[in-house]
């Protein structure tokens, strides 16, 4: 018997908190629009607008306020240096050269119009040999690397 009166007593609770849920939702769908009886006229009046011009100025912090450490001055950027072009002189790659028995390459190559046989690491009119295959070479001029395609 004890049982049945909790059961009938939290049944009840259970039905008015769902019927209140219900209640708000249908209300909150369909709202009651109060009605306007007669409009008011508003008198158009000049406002003065007082404006002020807030001056602030932003200084340095040396402390952070949060964790109390010291802050590092940023030392300005240094821009990349701009390199100066170099002017090459004119150079064609013409081919390879081996030799059978010591498996020593020669490149021919020519420089102002001067046909040359360059070994690796080899220089000639400042221009430095850097390595090669038989489709290109790495020439070095003024600590500039450049490479050179064949020609055919």
């Amino acid at each position: 018997m004890k049982n049945k009166k909790k059961t009938y007593v939290l049944l009840f609770l259970v039905v008015s908190v769902w019927g209140m849920i219900s209640y708000k939702v249908i209300t909150g769908l369909h709202p009651d629009l109060p009605e306007l009886t007669s409009q008011q006229t508003l008198a158009v009046q000049k406002f003065k607008l007082d404006t002020k011009i807030d001056t602030f100025s932003i200084s340095s912090v040396e402390r952070d306020p949060f964790l109390g450490t010291i802050l590092k001055k940023k030392s300005p950027s240094t821009l990349p240096k701009k390199r100066k072009t170099i002017l090459w002189h004119p150079i064609t790659y013409l081919g390879i050269v081996k030799n059978s028995r010591q498996k020593q390459q020669v490149f021919i190559v020519s420089i102002n119009g001067k046909q040359c046989l360059l070994k690796r690491g080899q220089t000639r009119d400042s221009t430095t040999l850097v390595s090669g295959n038989k489709n290109r070479i790495t020439l070095r001029y003024k600590n500039h690397q450049k490479v050179f395609a064949r020609k055919k």
